[in-house]
């Protein structure tokens, strides 16, 4: 390949080497002696992990999972599934509740369409870690030039999770 008058022209005459390079290995770390034991002090107790107000309510008999199950494979999703979803759900004070979001766009983020997608996209991702007490539809509305993101959110408690309102307040 190097013989060739195309590589020569730019490369020049380029000769092999003679013998290979030894790599260079870098040294080996001595031993340490260890000193003598001290007497270990007492173990510090482990903090407990601050709960979030979610997980700090009391138990519902109502079950996300099931409930997603049975939504995404009913036939029709605006009658029947709807009715069922409210004969199952607690609407104790643990239970579900029901929050409208609007998202608060800036100048010039609702002149296009592929802005608010990305936007939508993005504050999705990052409620992923909600979505084991949470459920949500999403959407786009408007005219581009005056677009807006709006939404209805399923979540567990009467209050929006920490976790969603340190992300996005």
């Amino acid at each position: 390949m190097f013989a060739m008058a195309p590589m020569k022209k730019i490369y020049g005459n380029i000769q092999m080497c003679a013998k290979p390079l030894k790599p260079v290995c870098k040294e080996e770390p001595k031993p340490v002696k260890k000193a003598a034991p001290t007497p270990a002090a007492a173990p510090k107790p482990k903090e407990e992990k601050k709960k979030d107000n979610v997980e700090s309510l009391g138990p519902t008999p109502f079950v996300l999972y099931d409930f997603k199950t049975l939504f995404v494979n009913h036939e029709d999703k605006k009658g029947k599934a709807v009715d069922t979803w409210y004969e199952m759900n607690d609407w104790s004070e643990n239970g579900w509740s029901f929050w409208h979001l609007h998202y608060d766009i800036y100048e010039g983020e609702g002149d296009k369409l592929h802005i608010c997608n990305n936007l939508m996209g993005g504050f999705l991702s990052r409620a992923e870690h909600t979505s084991k007490y949470s459920f949500a539809r999403q959407c786009v509305l408007g005219q581009e030039g005056s677009l807006q993101i709006m939404g209805c959110w399923f979540v567990r408690g009467q209050e929006l999770p920490d976790g969603l309102v340190k992300e996005h307040p």
